[in-house]
């Protein structure tokens, strides 16, 4: 079991602390997560910020199982395809590459070392593996990034299909995990199924997503639950959890799960 936020815990909040007890922290365990989400069109249904209020839920929940230094979630990614849906903001890549070196060298500069991109926005994915690249010709910081780990797990127990393989947007799963966090947001009498046609310039052209569906919607969120959503954070969350882990372990960084044991249950 792991100890609470604060004193003598692996893990902390780093929003809600002091400069003080970071650096405490830090001492004790030198490695940080950013969630990472956007703000974006998320159907009739769900808001905008619907992948930072997912992002900021499971690096805090994976920091619990493991251990770090929890960073405020982004609120802003590359969310070009949905940049017609008001409300939208997107980052270029540039600007999105350049906030991640930007957030590693402060880390860095104060004795972190390792860092764990958590994103809940999968156009992110592409941006965080070029960045990570390029810090890595710089900085010792060691760096990880993940996008939903378990969620082949996830797929397996949905009761509506996939738009397309990998690919959920508004739909049962964020649906789901949404009723779960933040029920009050969700206006689920607004969400129906949606399954538009797959275009063959989607692949291969510059047509984007927000084209294909007059909703924003791809899938059913019809299907979405709240007890859908706990187990399903809890799985994402314990694949990070232990993904994490694992690699501070290879790269020899101090963490509560040294010996190799799957996550803990606080």
């Amino acid at each position: 079991m792991i100890g609470r936020e604060g004193e003598g815990s692996w893990w902390l909040e780093a929003g809600r602390a002091t400069w003080q007890q970071c650096a405490s922290f830090l001492q004790r365990c030198p490695c940080a997560l950013l969630p990472l989400g956007s703000t974006e069109q998320h159907g009739p249904h769900l808001p905008l910020s619907t992948d930072t209020i997912i992002a900021q839920f499971l690096a805090l929940r994976t920091a619990q199982l493991s251990c770090g230094l929890v960073l405020p979630a982004l609120p802003f990614g590359y969310s070009w395809v949905w940049r017609h849906f008001p409300g939208t903001v997107t980052l270029s890549d540039q600007t999105l590459r350049a906030i991640v070196d930007d957030v590693a060298e402060s880390l860095h500069r104060y004795g972190c070392r390792a860092l764990l991109l958590l994103t809940a926005h999968g156009a992110n994915q592409a941006h965080l593996k070029y960045a990570v690249r390029e810090i890595a010709d710089r900085l010792p910081l060691k760096i990880a990034y993940l996008f939903y780990p378990g969620i082949d797990q996830v797929v397996k127990e949905t009761d509506s299909p996939l738009w397309l393989k990998g690919s959920f947007h508004a739909d049962e799963i964020e649906t789901s995990l949404m009723l779960h966090l933040a029920p009050d947001l969700v206006l689920s009498e607004r969400g129906a199924p949606c399954y538009p046609e797959l275009s063959p310039d989607y692949e291969i052209s510059s047509l984007e997503l927000g084209a294909l569906s007059p909703t924003g919607v791809f899938g059913d969120p019809t299907t979405a639950s709240t007890e859908k959503g706990q187990r399903w954070l809890e799985i994402i969350a314990r694949s990070a959890a232990d993904q994490w882990s694992a690699f501070l372990r290879r790269h020899h960084i101090p963490h509560p799960r040294q010996g190799g044991e799957k996550a803990c249950h606080p």
